[in-house]
């Protein structure tokens, strides 16, 4: 069983106030604001690289220069379009429900750095990932 299908085991053993249990859809669009939400940070990085091609900038210089960057643009975008779904999906799922499924951003990020931009992770960071996940399945349950 691959980590994907664990995940998402344990997930639909989530109970909503003594309701039902997350639906298969309502999990898959959580999971999707974690991505749009790490689309958003992989752009800011995109962002913050063009800009660091420039010698070190005052604050007013360096806002002037990002304003000039297509990436800024598609990032500020892409958080709008994340915190209109995020609005969305509080509409039907609780705050202490939906929340937790943020922190998969938390692994998303770096791992699309490390494919992204060659960072490296270190051994320190796998151990975490498996922390959060964890602690997410308990909050869960």
């Amino acid at each position: 069983m691959c980590f994907y299908q664990i995940s998402i085991n344990i997930f639909l053993n989530i109970k909503v106030k003594g309701f039902h249990l997350l639906s298969n859809i309502q999990i898959l669009q959580l999971v999707s604001f974690a991505f749009l939400m790490s689309i958003g940070q992989i752009l800011f990085k995109k962002t913050a690289m063009s800009m660091s091609s420039v010698e070190a900038q005052g604050l007013l210089e360096g806002i002037l220069k990002a304003l000039t960057i297509p990436w800024l643009y598609l990032a500020l975008i892409t958080y709008g379009m994340a915190t209109i779904f995020w609005l969305y999906l509080l509409q039907r799922i609780p705050l202490t429900i939906a929340y937790p499924f943020s922190a998969l951003a938390m692994i998303i990020v770096p791992v699309l750095a490390m494919l992204i931009f060659g960072e490296s992770l270190s051994f320190s960071y796998w151990v975490a990932l498996i922390l959060i996940i964890s602690g997410i399945a308990i909050i869960g349950y």
